[in-house]
């Protein structure tokens, strides 16, 4: 089998792996986990915005942060591997501030009366993560995770806004 079933149906095969793996993994402490990546980035020009958590397939000792402040904003990252620079095999998750651009994707409320952009996880060569931004005093903030439905993505969001500045 070849071309968009088999893209297709390898795409579906990797969603159950992962959401079988969901099972098996819990809830990680990003404030803690990604501390040094948070502390770097609050040397930038906006305010940090990070969830308090995130569920993993994995233990948190298996994720690996990095980040930094950026020339309008910042982006962390937190993968499977370290030095993994956004590569599709090991991404786990991305929080952006600043220059991100938002998405075409489907509105959603989130807390404090903030409209979002919602875009859930699709496949072509390879597949994109979910993606969720906002605008918050006048700065767009992404959240992307691979893992993430809609109703996950919504909740990292509002966590991200109702915490405040990290």
């Amino acid at each position: 089998m070849s071309g968009p079933r088999a893209a297709g149906v390898a795409a579906a095969a990797a969603l159950m792996l992962a959401a079988t793996a969901l099972a098996a993994g819990g809830q990680v402490n990003l404030l803690h986990r990604l501390a040094p990546e948070i502390a770097r980035a609050r040397s930038g020009k906006v305010a940090v915005l990070m969830p308090a958590s995130i569920r993993a397939d994995v233990a948190a000792s298996h994720l690996y942060g990095a980040g930094r402040a950026i020339a309008h904003g910042y982006d962390i990252q937190l993968a499977y591997a370290p030095r993994c620079d956004d590569a599709t095999a090991c991404f786990f998750a991305e929080f952006e501030a600043g220059a991100v651009a938002l998405l075409p994707g489907t509105r959603v409320a989130l807390a404090h009366g903030i409209t979002g952009s919602f875009v859930g996880i699709h496949c072509g060569a390879s597949c994109a993560p979910a993606t969720i931004a906002w605008k918050e005093a006048g700065v767009l903030y992404s959240v992307q995770y691979v893992l993430g439905g809609r109703l996950a993505m919504i909740a990292l969001a509002n966590s991200a806004i109702d915490g405040g500045p990290r």
